[in-house]
């Protein structure tokens, strides 16, 4: 009974060690303009989604993990292109990210990538009423989404 035991605890530590794990080390905003200049809000959504992805690769997360990643968040923008004849009218707004991921292995700094991604709306309209136009949450939340994976691809 006893050699069962130990082989089973034998087993078990060494899946344990094998395991992928990785730790999110922190997501800075060094976006110096514009309306999400700073936001803590846009650090903790992109650090949500980061560990939502790196778990879905199969990856673990675990603070004591030698594997680490640190985002920083670059450039944030969205631009607005618009086509007006008579009363038909086209507007494209790009939503655009720019961030840099750092894999960090043991404390040392073992890779970096600069990602940059955007979501795109289209709207057609044949009345113009133009409300001011503001950002939209879907095109944000598919921007961060693209430029975490590219991340996480390019890290992983």
């Amino acid at each position: 009974m006893k050699l069962i035991l130990a082989v089973f605890l034998l087993i078990l530590s060494n899946n344990l060690y094998s395991q992928n794990t990785v730790k999110i080390e922190s997501v800075e905003n060094k976006i110096e303009v514009g309306p999400h200049a700073g936001s803590r809000d846009l650090s903790f959504g992109i650090k949500n989604i980061l560990e939502e992805m790196i778990q879905d690769k199969g990856y673990d997360l675990t603070p004591s993990a030698t594997k680490s990643i640190q985002v920083e968040l670059l450039y944030f923008d969205v631009k607005k292109v618009s086509m007006q004849i008579a009363v038909y009218g086209k507007t494209s707004d790009i939503t655009e990210i720019i961030a840099r991921g750092t894999l960090f292995e043991n404390g040392k700094k073992k890779k970096s990538v600069i990602i940059k991604e955007q979501a795109k709306t289209l709207t057609t309209t044949v009345v113009i009423l133009d409300k001011g136009g503001k950002i939209s949450d879907s095109d944000i939340s598919a921007a961060l989404k693209k430029t975490c994976e590219g991340i996480i691809n390019q890290l992983l």
